[in-house]
C-alpha cells in the first residue's frame, strides 16, 4: 500500500544561498519529486517505492536517506534499487533550481552527524575544552520530530509541487526491508569533512 504524502531528507554538499544565513546542506523534498524526469529513472521510482511503501510509514512523514539505507540492509540491498547518490545529487540540484517545492535548511554539524547516519548510532562530540559528550536515537528522533513540525507548518502554506511531467513509477518487486548497522551506512564524500565528530555505529 501507498503511503501519500512521505517526505525525503537528504544530505549533501553545502552551498551558499542569497535567502539563508547559513549554507544550505539538507534538503526536504515530497517523495513524487523523485518520480520527476530530470531524476536518473527507473532508480528514482525505484527508491519513491521504497519511500512509500516500505512498512511504518505514515501520511507526513520525513525519512532520512540514512533510515533508507538502514532498512536496505546496510545498504547492501542499494544495487536493487538504484544509485541513490545520483539520485539525491539530482533532487537537490531541482531544489536548488526550483524545479520543485523544498525545505531548505542549513543544520548544524551535530545533526547531520545524526542524520547522515541509522537510527541506532551515536555519536560521540569532541568539545574544544576537552569535554566530551554523546547523542544517539532518541535526540535522532527528537530532531526528526522538530524536522517534521517545520515541515507541517511550511505544508500549512501549500503543498508541495513535486515538480512537472512527473513518470509513472515502475513495476518492481520491492527489495524486503531488514534492519542493519549504523557503521556500515552510505557516507558522501563530503562527510569526512566533519573532523570533530567521531560515530559508533
Amino acid at each position: 500500500m501507498v503511503t501519500k504524502d512521505v517526505y525525503l531528507l537528504t544530505l549533501h554538499e553545502p552551498y551558499e544561498a542569497p535567502l539563508h544565513p547559513v549554507p544550505i546542506n539538507a534538503t526536504l523534498v515530497h517523495a513524487l519529486t523523485l518520480l520527476h524526469p530530470a531524476v536518473p529513472q527507473p532508480d528514482g521510482g525505484r527508491i519513491y517505492r521504497c519511500l512509500t511503501e516500505f512498512p511504518g510509514r505514515t501520511p507526513g512523514c520525513i525519512v532520512p536517506l540514512s533510515t533508507l539505507t538502514f532498512e536496505l540492509n546496510r545498504g547492501q540491498l542499494w544495487p536493487e534499487v538504484g544509485d541513490w547518490e545520483g539520485v539525491s545529487e539530482t533532487v537537490a540540484h531541482l531544489a536548488r533550481n526550483r524545479d520543485c517545492d523544498a525545505m531548505p535548511m542549513g543544520l548544524p554539524e551535530i545533526s547531520v552527524a545524526l542524520l547522515a547516519n541509522g537510527p541506532t548510532t551515536r555519536v560521540t562530540v569532541y568539545h574544544p575544552d576537552g569535554r566530551q559528550s554523546s547523542v544517539g536515537a532518541a535526540e535522532r528522533q527528537q530532531l526528526l520530530v522538530e524536522l517534521t513540525q517545520r515541515l507541517r507548518t511550511n505544508v500549512e502554506q501549500g503543498a508541495f509541487w513535486p515538480g512537472e511531467n512527473l513518470v509513472t513509477p515502475p513495476a518492481w518487486t520491492l527489495p524486503t526491508p531488514v534492519e542493519g548497522r549504523s557503521r556500515d551506512l552510505n557516507r558522501p564524500k563530503w562527510w569526512r569533512r566533519l573532523r570533530r565528530l567521531f560515530l559508533r555505529g
